[in-house]
């Protein structure tokens, strides 16, 4: 593949060639346009918790402590996990089903003695900075290298891409659309005094929901069932607040179950993965107990507890591979991160709004540096090769003026298009980490 990285180690930050490095703007320099969002919802905040006890706010039914493990959507198991952690009896059942489909897909090339390779798309949170994701993708299918992803998964903004990079470059025109022709207003309305007295959130997302169900139609939703019937994955991340915990979406297992209700979970699971708290509305998922008990969970944002995901570290997919197959495949993961690892210096005012959005930046960029960490870690025990990319530091684009800002993500799609032609945009090692002490005779 053209695309594959150089394979040299080294600390990512001293790279010249890897997007991951430090592309600083000029001294004195001041870049507001990552803490803007931020600075806005640390100003509401103050005034949430001051006035937020004043309305009767959603009436719920939450799922009791003690049936949190048993309650399913549609009362089916097997469409979700934790993100974080499985017990022993969930991972001897991913296994036994991840085994029998192995078998199918690649028993009969190993047995004439050929080896799969296969790749993986972890796709991260990031808003309007998804342009940068779905820019790499177009540009990938240009060059004729991208391969089909076994599995895809997306958080955030990335769930809203990993249905139609799953699918494929066929697709691609529709991310282009997604990302270069929306502004705030068409999916976002505010509501702060209402939602500070008596709701959920800040905005209603009603304009995005109806976007997200002009692409995710029943004909999109029978053809991720079709690739999830050849074994292939789609995963996207929400966060279970009630529980405080990640959760991976089989979106594929929901494609295929047949339920009346499939197309609308999966529509709002999109939207529940982008629901930044407090900012934009939960989504309540209704679940079932055996016994037929009827509750709701409240699902936010995947990024409230993972910026990036691919698959839960209790599963360690090398050793499933090797009792299933009798050996190892040759696996790729391709890590997008749809924002800054290494951040733009800001000389910041001291105000409320100014330190409280510097400080949610600072707090979600370490977290997303810690997901890469674990995704890195993930790889390295199950043999995988590690690829990652990130919105570097300074970008060629103005400032985007609001929210969804159609010239900004025009710009951050090309942007992103053009590192991936530059061939200098991955990097196979996380930010900072350092395999080995730099050569002084090498000045690369």
């Amino acid at each position: 593949m053209k695309q594959s990285p150089s394979g040299k180690a080294g600390a990512v930050q001293n790279s010249k060639r890897c997007s991951l490095c430090t592309n600083v703007s000029a001294p004195g320099d001041v870049s507001p346009r990552r803490s803007r969002a931020s600075a806005w919802l640390t100003t509401v905040v103050a005034l949430v918790l001051t006035l937020g006890g004043c309305g009767t706010g959603i009436l719920r039914n939450p799922v009791p402590e003690a049936l949190a493990a048993s309650a399913q959507p549609f009362g089916r198991d097997g469409l979700r996990d934790w993100g974080d952690s499985l017990d022993l009896a969930d991972v001897e059942q991913r296994v036994a089903e991840r085994q029998a489909i192995l078998q199918a897909q690649f028993g009969a090339e190993i047995a004439a003695g050929r080896t799969p390779r296969l790749s993986y798309l972890a796709l991260s949170g990031g808003g309007q900075w998804g342009a940068f994701g779905a820019g790499i993708l177009d540009a990938w299918s240009r060059s004729g290298t991208r391969p089909e992803f076994q599995g895809v998964a997306g958080v955030s903004t990335g769930a809203i891409i990993a249905p139609f990079a799953f699918l494929g470059p066929d697709y691609d025109a529709t991310l282009r659309e997604i990302y270069t022709q929306y502004s705030t207003a068409d999916l976002l309305e505010t509501t702060l005094f209402s939602g500070i007295v008596s709701g959920a959130a800040l905005t209603d997302t009603s304009r995005l929901r109806q976007v997200i169900a002009r692409y995710v139609t029943p004909e999109l939703l029978e053809a991720i069932a079709v690739e999830h019937r050849k074994g292939r994955i789609l995963h996207i991340g929400t966060t279970n607040l009630d529980a405080g915990r990640p959760v991976i979406w089989d979106i594929g297992a929901i494609a295929d179950s047949g339920e009346p209700g499939a197309l609308e979970l999966v529509r709002e699971l999109i939207r529940a993965s982008a629901a930044i708290p407090v900012a934009f509305p939960p989504i309540f998922v209704q679940v079932q107990t055996p016994d037929g008990r009827v509750f709701d969970e409240m699902h936010v944002d995947g990024g409230a507890s993972s910026q990036v995901t691919f698959v839960s570290p209790a599963l360690p997919i090398g050793e499933l591979t090797r009792r299933a197959l009798g050996r190892d495949l040759d696996r790729d993961v391709y890590v997008i991160v749809n924002n800054n690892l290494v951040p733009p210096y800001q000389t910041l005012r001291p105000r409320v709004a100014s330190i409280g959005g510097a400080a949610v930046s600072s707090l979600i960029r370490g977290s997303a540096i810690g997901d890469v960490y674990r995704l890195h870690a993930i790889a390295q025990r199950d043999g995988i090769g590690f690829h990652v990319t990130a919105v570097p530091a300074a970008v060629p684009c103005p400032d985007p003026v609001e929210e969804f800002d159609r010239a900004f993500m025009q710009c951050l799609f090309d942007f992103g298009a053009s590192l991936f032609d530059s061939g200098e945009l991955w990097s196979d090692t996380p930010p900072f980490f350092a395999a080995r002490l730099p050569d002084p005779q090498d000045p690369s």
